[in-house]
C-alpha cells in the first residue's frame, strides 16, 4: 500500500520506472515530454525556476531545461523509482551526447543527485509541497509542469490550486492527465469499465494503491472555472486520447478534432452509459469521451487582470 510504505519511509517503487526500455528509446521519450512542455508554453525558451512534478527514474527533462536557459528545476517526487546505476549512466551520457549537457555533471560518473540546478525533493506529494510553498514563499516558479501524475493524486483539484498559488503573474502550468484505467480492465474489458463500479467499492478496490483516482475532466473544469471566479487565469483542454480512438494528434480543443473521431468516441462512451456507476451517468458524453488531456493554465499579468 502507497500511503503505508510512506508513512514507514518505504519510498521506493517501480511506478515511473522506464529502464527496461533501450537507451535510446529512453532518450526519445525524455526529448518528447521536454518537447511538449515547450511547444504547449508556447515559449522560444523556458526561463526562471521550474518545478516538474512526478519525473519518474531520471532527471532527463530538468536537463534539457537547464540547457534551454531555465536557472532552477526542482523535482518533486512522493516516491523514489527504482533505477539501475550502470543503465542511468548510460542513460545520462547518450543524452549529454545529444546535447552538450557536460556543464551541468558534477561528478564522474554522472550522479543525478550532483546536477548543477536541479534539486530533488522525494517522499513529499505534490498536494503538501506546493501548499507548503504557498504559504512560505508565494509565487515562486515560472512553470510548473507533469506527466502523468495528477490522476494518481489523493487529492489533484486541491493541488492544482496550490500550484496556482506558487505560479508567478504571468506564469503557465503544463499537465498532462491520463484518465484511463492503468490497465486495471483493459484491454479484456471495455476502456470505461472502470467507471462502473460503484463508488464505495472501487474505493476499496483502490485505496492507497496508486490506481486512477477517477477524477476526471469535468471536476478539473467545475475546478478551473471556480477559481477563476476569484484569480486571474487562463486556461486550455487539449485532448491527447479519446475514448474507442486512443492517441490524437495535432495539440486541438475537442470541438477542433475531426468529426469521425469525436463521434467515434461519443459513441463508445454512449454504448456503456447505463452501466456507469451512479456518479458518472448525468456527465456529458463529450467529457467522458477524452481519455487523457493536456490541460495548460496561465496566471495573467496584474495589468491584466485591471484590463478585465
Amino acid at each position: 500500500m502507497s500511503a503505508v510504505r510512506q508513512r514507514i519511509g518505504h519510498l521506493g517503487t517501480k511506478s515511473g520506472s522506464h529502464r527496461q526500455r533501450p537507451t535510446e528509446e529512453r532518450v526519445d521519450y525524455i526529448e518528447h515530454v521536454f518537447n511538449t512542455y515547450k511547444i504547449l508554453t508556447g515559449a522560444p525558451a523556458l526561463r526562471g525556476s521550474i518545478a516538474e512534478v512526478g519525473p519518474g527514474d531520471n532527471a532527463g527533462v530538468a536537463l534539457l531545461m537547464r540547457k534551454d536557459g531555465c536557472d532552477q528545476v526542482d523535482l518533486i517526487d512522493r516516491f523514489y523509482s527504482e533505477r539501475d546505476s550502470e543503465l542511468q549512466t548510460r542513460l545520462y551520457e547518450a543524452l549529454s551526447s545529444r546535447h552538450n549537457l557536460e556543464e551541468y555533471q558534477l561528478s564522474e560518473p554522472w550522479d543525478e543527485q550532483k546536477l548543477a540546478g536541479i534539486q530533488w525533493t522525494i517522499g513529499i506529494g505534490a498536494e503538501a509541497y506546493f501548499d507548503r510553498i504557498a504559504r512560505e514563499k508565494g509565487p515562486a516558479y515560472d512553470y510548473i509542469f507533469s506527466t502523468a501524475v495528477m490522476e494518481h493524486m489523493y487529492d489533484p483539484l486541491g493541488a492544482l490550486d496550490s500550484m496556482f498559488a506558487c505560479l508567478k503573474p504571468g506564469g503557465k502550468m503544463v499537465h498532462e492527465v491520463d484518465l484511463r484505467d492503468h490497465g486495471m480492465f483493459t484491454p479484456v474489458q471495455p476502456e470505461l469499465t472502470f467507471l462502473t463500479i460503484p463508488a464505495p467499492i472501487y474505493r476499496r478496490m483502490t485505496q492507497n494503491s496508486g490506481r486512477p483516482n477517477r477524477i476526471l475532466l469535468h471536476r478539473y473544469c467545475e475546478t478551473l472555472k471556480a477559481m477563476q471566479r476569484h484569480q486571474s487565469l487562463s486556461y486550455k483542454v487539449l485532448p491527447s486520447a479519446l475514448v474507442g480512438v486512443g492517441r490524437v494528434t495535432g495539440r486541438k480543443t475537442f470541438t477542433e478534432i475531426e468529426p469521425d473521431l469525436t463521434d467515434k468516441a461519443i459513441s463508445s462512451v454512449d454504448c456503456i452509459r447505463r452501466n456507469l456507476a451512479g456518479e458518472f451517468r448525468a456527465v456529458d458524453s463529450r467529457d467522458l469521451a477524452v481519455a487523457a488531456f493536456h490541460l495548460v493554465i496561465q496566471k495573467e499579468q496584474q495589468n491584466d487582470r485591471r484590463a478585465t
